[in-house]
């Protein structure tokens, strides 16, 4: 029928409505469970996916679906991955309601089926095996594949996308992502739609803004695999951005209220939270702009608390003059254009950012690892001299340059090792400063 009449979908929908009949008819039967009876039963199913271009076709028919789900789970899987192969190899949109319903119900045996990986007792893994990670990756994939045909059938499309996913348990943290990445799309969608008088863009974002958090706070209380903690806080990050951007100052604010929230219930390896202070820190000088005064001191201000408390030294000290930024915002395109507010800045406060990181880099027991932060902190001085911060004057310069010159010399006297790499660091700054001929700053060691 397929190399025939192709065109005739209801010849072919007799074969797959015969086949059902048959397999719901030997259910019970050893024949229909033999390997060679599965195979031909598997190749039945295969023969519309690869045949048609558009999947769609293969699911359009009537009996496809209920011969797929009358199938053991290997037989569903391979069609299924078949399936999903498919649709990223052709880049197959998912546009209506009832390609998303024929797609999910047969990637559902992806989605919430099959077993953990096993093995001896004592030596399991708490684990998926690395095929069922790679079919979360598909669907993941997939889930970018999902493009409405406008901006409010897109997030109803979204809404029963995240439906199905979340079957998957704590499978969820590979797809979630994706949701969500999809959902900030739409998020910019609605505001460049904003003036528009037939969209309630103000109803609208709400709606997707809850369906975020929502989404993510699932995520975050369902899944407690390692690793997940870290994820959920550089999304609700993310969500803060782009609220952010949006010019939605409340919800915003919430978002990166949730990431302190995570932060300091789940994060406590203090490398990973090294890297959170460094995303959320990172993320609110980006945006700066678009928080009321009151909103943004709040933030940055719980930021650089949590940098100054973490447990390495280097680490509260790189924190902490990464901070200083926070207090010093950057002129943005629009701003040189006359729109745009102007950015907040605190000389002062970044000031006794930098005076707080000297201290704790003073207090480092291994001379060649205070030098280095010494030596980064100058930089940090330097790049505010230039920015003609007023708080920043050639006294704290000159300080520091002594500061590191004594450092280096003794270090040296005493044979202390590793001092190789924080000296060349430390002369190429001294070049630098050099060459722009700052007026009042003495370079060379007393």
């Amino acid at each position: 029928a397929l190399n025939i009449y192709p065109e005739r979908l209801d010849y072919i929908d007799q074969v797959f409505a015969y086949a059902t009949r048959e397999t719901q008819r030997f259910q019970n039967s050893a024949d229909l469970h033999n390997q060679g009876t599965q195979k031909a039963v598997l190749d039945l199913l295969m023969a519309p996916v690869k045949a048609y271009w558009s999947l769609f076709t293969a699911l359009a028919l009537p009996n496809f679906v209920p011969l797929f789900s009358a199938q053991t789970y290997p037989t569903r899987r391979a069609v299924a991955g078949e399936v999903a192969r498919t649709l990223l190899r052709n880049e197959t949109r998912i546009r209506t309601s009832e390609q998303l319903d024929g797609v999910l119900s047969i990637l559902a045996v992806l989605i919430k089926e099959g077993q953990l990986q096993q093995g001896p007792p004592g030596m399991r893994r708490g684990g998926e095996t690395d095929e069922t990670v790679e079919e979360q990756g598909w669907i993941a994939r997939i889930v970018h594949l999902i493009r409405g045909k406008d901006n409010v059938t897109q997030f109803e499309l979204l809404k029963k996308a995240r439906v199905a996913l979340a079957e998957g348990n704590e499978r969820t943290k590979h797809t979630t992502p994706a949701l969500l990445t999809q959902s900030l799309k739409l998020a910019r969608n609605f505001k460049r739609r904003e003036h528009l008088s037939s969209d309630d863009y103000a109803t609208q974002s709400s709606q997707l803004y809850k369906f975020m958090h929502t989404s993510l706070s699932s995520l975050y209380t369902r899944v407690s695999t390692p690793g997940v903690p870290d994820l959920v806080l550089r999304l609700f990050v993310s969500c803060g951005q782009v609220a952010a951007q949006c010019e939605n100052e409340d919800i915003a604010y919430e978002y990166f209220a949730q990431a302190f929230t995570v932060y300091e219930e789940s994060i406590s390896d203090s490398r990973s939270q090294f890297q959170a202070i460094c995303i959320i820190a990172g993320a609110l000088s980006n945006c700066g702009e678009r928080f009321g005064r009151e909103n943004y001191d709040t933030l940055i201000t719980k930021a650089a608390l949590h940098g100054s408390k973490l447990l390495k030294k280097p680490d509260q000290c790189r924190a902490v003059y990464l901070a200083s930024h926070l207090w010093w915002g950057v002129e943005k395109a629009e701003r040189e254009e006359g729109q745009g507010k102007e950015p907040y800045r605190d000389g002062k406060r970044v000031l006794e950012c930098l005076q707080r990181a000297l201290r704790v880099a003073d207090a480092c027991m291994d001379t060649a690892v205070s030098v280095e932060l010494f030596v980064e902190i100058l930089n940090r001085y330097v790049y505010y001299f230039d920015q003609e911060n007023d708080a920043v004057t050639t006294k704290y310069l000159n300080g520091l340059v002594e500061l590191i010159h004594s450092n280096l010399a003794t270090g040296a006297g005493e044979g202390v090792a590793g001092l190789d790499n924080p000296k060349r660091h430390f002369e190429r700054t001294l070049a630098y400063i050099e060459s722009r001929g700052y007026e009042g700053v003495e370079i060379k060691a007393k």
